[in-house]
């Protein structure tokens, strides 16, 4: 893989400054979530439903709403109501209505979910490396300039 963006898209010049930095963070989110997803479909998720079962293992015991997860969610505009249910399906979690309201929803990781989450544990490191070209100190640097650039909304 060509390692400066121009390479790797074949193109030679950007608008500006902003362009650059912004057309180089959409191709490496998505390098990055590509990388990722290898390692998830041999466990046959997606990394939506794998998010879910990291909000969910992170609140338990305790359950969520799907409004609770919803605004937990990296990507948000993910269909929750449907990984959910897919995840339920393959008995990952309990979704069970809410006896406050009957349109709610309470859901909770299974058994089954949480010792997937522990057999994932063994290709943490494999995710890590997916960064192995950073150094620690790059890494947070890194992540406050991320948290930088989402700081301010555009003006719409």
């Amino acid at each position: 893989m060509p390692a400066n963006i121009k390479d790797a898209i074949q193109q030679k010049k950007f608008r500006n400054v902003n362009h650059h930095a912004q057309i180089n963070l959409i191709y490496t989110s998505n390098w990055l979530q590509n990388q990722i997803s290898k390692i998830f479909k041999k466990y046959g998720l997606s990394i939506q439903q794998y998010n879910v079962l990291r909000i969910l293992n992170g609140s338990h015991p305790n359950a969520l709403k799907l409004n609770q997860i919803k605004s937990r969610m990296l990507d948000k505009m993910s269909d929750t109501s449907r990984i959910v249910e897919r995840l339920r399906l393959s008995g990952y979690l309990t979704r069970v209505p809410s006896k406050e309201d009957r349109r709610e929803s309470i859901i909770t990781i299974s058994k089954k979910g949480l010792k997937l989450v522990e057999e994932m544990k063994v290709d943490e490191t494999a995710m890590d490396q997916i960064s192995k070209g950073l150094s620690a100190t790059e890494t947070a640097q890194l992540c406050k300039l991320l948290d930088k650039f989402r700081q301010e909304e555009p003006n719409s």
